[in-house]
């Protein structure tokens, strides 16, 4: 197992998932009192990023990479609106790591494309998608890139989903990150963890007992009230 695989499995002990490990001193942000008293499911690891603005690197290489991560991550907004699945499916490593946390419905993680694959086709995508006409947007912004190599990559960046319905419509779903962790692998980048901080509830949907996929629900009172 990679290092930095190895750490953010470790890491992930603080949603109650595994033992206990320390923030400090790793790779990780610690977190701030704020997140901490955020309601709902703890937020999991998100990478320290160096906010000095110093030069990491003028070399054309390094500035080309820059490029296609950026390029590479952004792309996940486009094909998934579009439903090019097996394109979206694409930019993911064969060991992906996806995780999500989301208020009133708990946190996801489905380990290797099999088990995320799973986690989609029930969450994401679900029966009676193929006959969607509801056009949604899953919008980026605030894109920062906390770390990079000449083989690995740190991307975090805001999200807002928004909802265009048939008749015309429009709401905001909700808002949120994405954080990527990203690797050069013959050549090309790809995404190898994915997780998604949810800030507002959605609706709950099946989470599918499949090897790989783990589920730790909110069960908080207030959740209880709420519409399934």
């Amino acid at each position: 197992m990679k290092p930095t695989m190895k750490k953010l499995l470790m890491a992930l002990a603080v949603t109650g998932l595994g033992s206990s490990l320390a923030w400090a001193g790793s790779q990780w942000a610690e977190p701030t009192a704020f997140q901490k008293r955020i309601p709902g499911p703890a937020r999991l690891p998100m990478m320290q990023a160096d906010n000095s603005g110093k030069l990491a690197s003028t070399s054309p290489q390094f500035l080309a990479d820059r490029l296609a991560i950026l390029n590479h991550v952004s792309a996940y907004s486009y094909l998934i609106d579009e439903d090019r699945w097996d394109e979206w499916f694409a930019l993911f490593s064969g060991d992906i790591l996806f995780e999500t946390t989301v208020p009133c419905f708990g946190t996801v993680r489905a380990k290797g494309m099999k088990a995320f694959r799973k986690f989609v086709d029930v969450r994401f995508r679900g029966p009676g998608s193929e006959k969607n006409t509801t056009v949604k947007r899953h919008t980026m912004g605030n894109i920062h890139v906390a770390s990079q190599t000449d083989k690995t990559a740190e991307v975090r960046t805001y999200l807002l989903i928004s909802v265009a319905m048939p008749d015309g419509q429009f709401k905001v779903f909700t808002s949120g990150t994405y954080n990527a962790s990203l690797e050069k692998r013959n050549g090309a980048w790809i995404i190898t963890r994915w997780y998604i901080e949810v800030d507002a509830s959605a609706p709950k949907s099946e989470v599918p007992e499949y090897p790989g996929i783990e589920f730790k629900p909110d069960t908080r009172k207030i959740c209880e009230a709420r519409k399934s």
